[in-house]
C-alpha cells in the first residue's frame, strides 16, 4: 500500500509539473492571433485520470483551471481569452465556474471512460484513445457551454464555429497521439 501511494504521488509531482511548465512557457497555451488561445493543458490531465483515477484526473483538472485562470488574468490576446479571468471578464462567478468544473470533469471523465472501455475493449491503446478523444471533447462542449450560458456577449459568439471546429479538432488530436504514447507504457509499468 505504501509503495502504491508514492508512486500515485510521485505521478501526480511530475504532472503537476508538467502543466507548470506548459503554462509558464509559450508551450501550454498556444495562441492564435484575434482568437482563444488552443491548449495542450489538458493532456496532462487526461494522462492523469487515466493512468491514476478520478481523484488524481480531478486533482490534475482543478490545476488546470487555476492555471487558465491565472494565464488569461495575465497574458489574455482576445475578448475570449479575457472570459477565462475573474478579474478582465465583467463576470468573476462565470468565469470561475468555466474554468474550473469543465476542467476537474474532463480528469474525471478521462478515468472513467478508460475504466469502462478498458473492461470491454481488448486493446488497452483503443480504450486509451477513445477515452482521450471523448473527454477532450466532452471538456470543450462543457467550456464552450458555459461560455455560452454564461456570457452574453456576441464577439465570444461568434467565434464559436472556429473554437468547434478548429480548436476542438486539433486538441483531440494531439491528445489521442499523447495519450495513447504516454498512458500504454506507463499501464504496463504499473503491472509488474
Amino acid at each position: 500500500m505504501h509503495k502504491t501511494n508514492t508512486l500515485r504521488l510521485t505521478q501526480l509531482a511530475l504532472l503537476l509539473a508538467i502543466q507548470l511548465i506548459l503554462s509558464f512557457t509559450p508551450l501550454g497555451f498556444i495562441i492564435l492571433p484575434g482568437m482563444v488561445s488552443v491548449t495542450i493543458m489538458h493532456i496532462p490531465v487526461i494522462v492523469g485520470g487515466i493512468v491514476m483515477g478520478p481523484l488524481y484526473g480531478g486533482i490534475l483538472g482543478l490545476t488546470f483551471g487555476l492555471l487558465s485562470m491565472y494565464k488569461a488574468t495575465t497574458a489574455a490576446t482576445s475578448i475570449v481569452d479575457q472570459a477565462f479571468s475573474p478579474f478582465l471578464s465583467g463576470s468573476p462567478l462565470a468565469s470561475v465556474v468555466m474554468c474550473i468544473g469543465p476542467r476537474i470533469l474532463l480528469g474525471i471523465a478521462a478515468a472513467l471512460l478508460f475504466r469502462l472501455l478498458a473492461s470491454r475493449l481488448k486493446s488497452r491503446g483503443t480504450a486509451i484513445a477513445i477515452s482521450a478523444g471523448l473527454s477532450t471533447l466532452l471538456h470543450t462542449v462543457l467550456v464552450l457551454g458555459c461560455m455560452w450560458a454564461l456570457f452574453d456577449t456576441l464577439a465570444l459568439k461568434d467565434v464559436f464555429m472556429t473554437l468547434i471546429t478548429l480548436n476542438c479538432l486539433l486538441e483531440i488530436a494531439v491528445a489521442v497521439l499523447v495519450a495513447v504514447g504516454v498512458c500504454r507504457p506507463l499501464l504496463r509499468l504499473e503491472k509488474k
